[in-house]
Formats: C-alpha cells, sequence, structure tokens
C-alpha cells in the first residue's frame, strides 16, 4: 500500500471522509454513470453493473474489485528509463500545467497564440528551472492542425528534457497508440517501456458522471497500453458539479471511482494516480474563478480521500483568475498552492500557468521560485543534536556571540538552513520580480540546446510523426 512519511493538516475528520465516499458510492450504485462505449458497457456488465435509463450502475463490489486490482503509480523514470523520482517519501513534487492555447510572449509580454515551437521553449526552460519535478506540455500548439496537437505536443517535449514526463491529457483513443510509440522510443524499445514506463498519460471525464465514447476508449487505451493512468476529473463549483464543497468531492469521487473501474477492466493490475481539479465559478458571471480559496481547500481533501484508497494523489494548486501578473496573481498561486502542500499532496500542478488560458515563460520562472518557498516551509524543523546546537551555543555565546563566523553556520547554510531566494528582491536598489524573471528565462533559452537526442532515437520520432500525420489526418 501506498504510504505517507511526513505530517499532515488534515481538513476532513474519519466521520467526514466516511460520509463523502459512502456519497460517491451511492452515486455510482444508484445514479450510475452515462457511459457511451460499447465495449466499456460490455466489460461492465459482465463484472456485475447493470444498465438502466442509459445510465450503468455500478455496485460497491464492482468498485472494491477495482481498487483491488490497480496499482499505486508511485514510480516516475525519466523519458529514457532512469530512475526519477518516488511518491510516498514524505515530500511534494510540483510539474507545470498543460495544453494552453495561448502564451505570454517573453519578448512583448502580449499574449499570443501558442506554437510548437513555445513548447520545445518552455520544455527547455522547464527542464532547466530546479524546482520543476516533472514536465508535460506547458501549451497546445496551434500552428499544427488540430488533429495533431497532441501527439507533435508531446514529440517536442520528449526532444527537450529528461525529466520525468506527462503527455497533455489525452480526450481521444486514436492518440494513445503514438504517445506509447514515442514513449517506447525514447526508452529503448517496447520491452523496456513495459518494464519501466517512462511516461504518464491523463484522461478526463465529463462532470458529472459522463464517460463519452471518446474518454472511455482513451481510458482503455491509456491502460491496455501498461502506461501510467491519471484520472483527471474538473468539476466545477455551481456549475457541472454541486456548490458546496462536500457534495462537489463526493461526485469527483465518484469520477475517480468509475475510472479506476474502466481502467482496472482493461488491464489488471494498471499504475494509478488519484487526481483533483475542483475550481469555482463566479455567481456574478458564470465563469470559472480559478484563484479562489476553494481549489487550494478541495486538493487538500481529495489528497485525503486518496490516500485513503493508498493511491497517491495529484492536484491543481499553483492557480490564479488574474489575467495579469500582479499582487493577486501571487497571493492567490502562493494559497492555492501551499494549503494542499501542508496537507499531504504528493503532486501539485500549475506551474508556468496564467490566468487566461496562456503559459507564461516569466511565470514559470517566478513559480520555480514560490515552489522552492514551499517546498522549504513543507520541509518543516529538524530537531536533532546537531540542529539545536547547544555546542556551538556554549562556545560562541562567551566568545562574543558571533554566529556568522561558526563551521555550523557554514555547514548549515549549505544544507539549506534558510531559504535563498534566486530572483526575489532584497535591497532597495534591486530590480523587479517580473524584470530579473524575464532575464533569467531569456539566459536560459539563449544558452546552446544540451538535450538532444541520439540521432536514432530523433529518427524514430520522426517516423512516428510522420505515420501519425498520415493516418489521423488522411494525409
Amino acid at each position: 500500500m501506498y504510504q505517507k512519511n511526513r505530517l499532515l493538516l488534515p481538513f476532513l475528520t474519519d466521520e467526514d471522509l466516511d460520509r463523502i465516499e459512502a456519497t460517491a458510492h451511492r452515486l455510482l450504485a444508484e445514479v450510475g454513470i452515462e457511459l457511451q462505449h460499447a465495449r466499456a458497457q460490455e466489460m461492465l456488465h459482465g463484472m456485475g453493473c447493470q444498465v438502466s435509463g442509459g445510465r450503468t450502475l455500478i455496485p460497491g463490489d464492482v468498485v472494491r474489485w477495482a481498487l483491488d486490482n490497480v496499482t499505486p503509480g508511485v514510480e516516475f523514470p525519466r523519458p529514457d528509463g532512469r530512475p526519477g523520482f518516488t511518491l510516498g517519501d514524505g515530500r511534494v513534487r510540483f510539474h507545470n500545467g498543460g495544453g494552453q492555447p495561448f502564451i505570454l510572449d517573453l519578448h512583448t509580454g502580449q499574449r499570443r497564440l501558442a506554437t510548437l515551437q513555445d513548447v520545445a521553449d518552455s520544455t527547455r526552460l522547464l527542464d532547466a528551472l530546479p524546482n520543476v519535478d516533472q514536465i508535460t506540455p506547458l501549451v497546445g500548439p496551434q500552428d499544427v492542425p488540430p488533429d495533431m496537437i497532441f501527439v507533435e505536443a508531446t514529440a517536442a517535449m520528449l526532444r527537450n528534457t529528461d525529466k520525468p514526463v506527462s503527455a497533455s491529457a489525452v480526450d481521444r483513443p486514436d492518440d494513445v497508440p503514438y504517445l506509447v510509440e514515442m514513449a517506447a522510443a525514447r526508452c529503448g524499445g517496447r520491452e523496456a517501456l513495459r518494464a519501466r514506463p517512462s511516461m504518464q498519460v491523463s484522461v478526463s471525464p465529463v462532470s458529472p458522471l459522463r464517460f463519452t465514447a471518446d474518454v472511455a476508449g482513451a481510458i482503455l487505451a491509456v491502460a491496455e497500453s501498461g502506461l501510467p493512468f491519471h484520472s483527471l476529473p474538473a468539476p466545477s463549483l455551481g456549475a457541472t458539479g454541486p456548490v458546496t464543497l462536500a457534495g462537489c468531492l463526493a461526485q469527483q469521487h465518484a469520477e475517480v471511482l468509475a475510472s479506476l473501474v474502466l481502467a482496472a477492466a482493461a488491464r489488471p493490475g494498471v499504475p494509478v494516480v488519484y487526481c483533483s481539479r475542483i475550481g469555482p465559478i463566479d455567481p456574478r458571471t458564470a465563469t470559472s474563478a480559478w484563484g479562489g480559496p476553494e481549489v487550494g481547500i478541495s486538493g487538500a481533501c481529495a489528497a485525503q480521500l486518496a490516500h485513503r484508497l493508498g493511491l497517491p494523489c495529484d492536484s491543481y494548486g499553483l492557480a490564479t483568475s488574474s489575467p495579469t501578473v500582479d499582487a493577486q496573481h501571487a497571493y492567490e498561486r502562493l494559497s492555492n498552492a501551499l494549503v494542499p502542500a501542508l496537507a499531504g499532496v504528493d503532486l501539485l500542478s500549475g506551474m508556468g500557468m496564467a490566468g487566461n488560458l496562456a503559459g507564461g515563460y516569466e511565470i514559470a520562472v517566478i513559480d520555480d521560485e514560490l515552489v522552492s518557498l514551499i517546498k522549504h516551509i513543507v520541509a518543516g524543523v529538524e530537531v536533532n543534536d546537531t540542529t539545536l546546537a547547544y555546542d556551538v551555543m556554549r562556545e560562541v555565546i562567551p566568545a562574543g556571540g558571533a554566529f556568522v563566523g561558526a563551521l555550523h553556520t557554514a555547514r548549515q547554510m549549505r544544507k539549506g538552513a534558510l531559504w535563498i531566494p534566486a530572483i526575489s528582491a532584497r535591497g532597495a536598489d534591486a530590480p523587479a520580480v517580473m524584470e530579473r524573471a524575464r532575464a533569467r528565462a531569456r539566459e536560459i533559452l539563449g544558452h546552446p540546446h544540451t538535450k538532444a537526442l541520439p540521432e536514432d532515437v530523433d529518427r524514430h520520432l520522426d517516423e512516428i510523426l510522420k505515420r501519425a500525420r498520415r493516418e489521423l489526418m488522411g494525409s
């Protein structure tokens, strides 16, 4: 079973969790899911699910079987199969958001349509930032045909990083074989990929409790491929889910459980991650309000629900509603990320995302700073003989009290006793953070590309793209 090691700040009591879980099970058993995929319907019917009024009812024993037949997705290798990181060691990891159609231009600061070159450049930037643990294509390139966006973006990402990776959220099964082939090409072939699945893939059910033919087909395709599956529902409070957090958490929990039933039915033992993307709407405008504190609170609660199932949790956290990089942008992102981080979530998403369907180079740099701050806070306070420093105090205090010259100070500083910012202003004459962030992004992207792939791997990716263009677009 998946275990957590660090202390948690729980939002929900055990009784609260019991009631949310019970409500989710009632939803699946009595309301059911809208399942528009014939093979998936047959699979679930064979497991004891009933179809009534166009909805597939999933009884509790089927859910329990599914939970017994999925594996916690805790291993996150690098694209070439080398070890990356393993969840459950008491640390929180961070990854960028993905798939946005716009980018904030690094030179003008203006929002424009994202390109395939932006996928490559933003991946290079994220690869260089020390606090980005996993990478997904930050933007959806708008200069390629719509049928090729996911495949082209994944190839561009794989060519520009050796950090653990995730494909953009898949919304149709046709893309999955090409993603699998590219992951295999990058890590040394199908056998190597089966032995150490090196790319994560997410699929989003349509809230509330709706699994279209494409969504269900994509879940089956990902599970059958052997790649780790992330269930990524995104109900909106008061729109596609109840306005109350308890109700929306119960609905989201039911959507995750239904996804796991489909994945386990397709391939027992599939590695999975529980994801949370609950977001509020502004009741005055009926538009999404991703900067609301409900994003962070729901992520914290989802972590408790996921860990009860023995699964790791990936939640959205670096979220804002601000259309510009301003004070609102900063305080909304900090609160929505810090709360679930302190509550024990394993992965937090959103680095590099603006609040207007855009990614941003300078935002990624600022977020790297913000994440380093959160990681420092979450690490807590280490108490042992060395950090208590009695012997140091006994020596330094009678000698004048100047700790700055003590060897203990230098050693502990090197170990990270104090948080040292990279771009934050400290001093009256320091440049503004935005200015320093843009300069840092330009500096990174101005260096020669050093992550070039072996020629045979690069050629293999080209062949996969060529075949995808022919088969997906008929050209």
